[in-house]
Parts: C-alpha cells; structure tokens; sequence
C-alpha cells in the first residue's frame, strides 16, 4: 500500500479530471469503463461508487487487481490497486448516495481500493516515471 501524493489527490477530486477504471475479465481480456465517482478516502484508499458497473463488479469478483487512469490537460496519473471491499451500507455507502443522487444517479453499492503504485502518464519528460 502507498500514501497518494497530494497532486493525485487533488487531480481525483478534481471535476474536470477524466477518470477511467480498467479491470480484467476472467478470460484475461482488458475491461475499461468511465469512473466520475472515483474518490480518495483515505491517503490510500480510493473508493468508487457502483452505478451501471454490471460487468465490472462481476470482474472486480474474480480479480481484485485494477487500474486507474486519471488526466486533466497534460497531465496524467495510472494508479495499480486492489479491491479490498464492496459495501451496500455505511457512511461511505451514504456519502457516494448523497454525492450521485444529484446526478440522478442509484449507487448499488460502493467499492475501496488499496493504491499499490502510482505513474507518471503526463505528456511531458517525467512519463513513464513511477511516483509512488
């Protein structure tokens, strides 16, 4: 496990951040989907809110290993995790609710992930770099 810098954070919490959450099927195929209600709870815990995630929480099942890309302009972070839960209730089950009801949005549940490694993706000298 790893403490995500404060530039990770501020671009996960960031709106304007484009967040993608990649998980592998059972037959070992890539699965990517569109994560806006990606969020950090603790320095390293992610947590993802499940709307719409029907193949993803079946994969995230089988293989706790994912992947998160996450840009804003240039810059770009990949961040390896684990899946360490999923959650139907509680504070942050409660918290995501409230966040995505705005959007007309039904969370089913909520997943926390383990941050494991974070990587430069940025357009500029420093890609490819490990940060974390």
């Amino acid at each position: 496990m790893v403490a995500l810098t404060e530039p990770v954070v501020r671009m996960i919490k960031h709106p304007d951040t484009s967040k993608v959450l990649a998980t592998v099927s059972p037959g070992g195929e890539p699965h990517a989907i569109v994560c806006g209600s990606l969020d950090v709870i603790e320095p390293d815990t992610i947590v993802v809110g499940e709307v719409f995630m029907h193949r993803t929480s079946e994969y995230l099942q089988n293989d706790p290993r994912v992947e998160f890309l996450i840009w804003k302009g240039k810059s770009a972070y990949s961040i390896k995790a684990i899946a360490k839960g999923r959650y139907e209730e509680g504070p942050e089950f409660d918290r995501m609710s409230a966040a995505l009801d705005r959007f007309n949005m039904t969370t089913v549940a909520v997943w926390t992930f383990e941050a494991l490694e974070v990587w430069d993706e940025s357009a500029s000298e420093t890609s490819g770099d490990r940060v974390i």
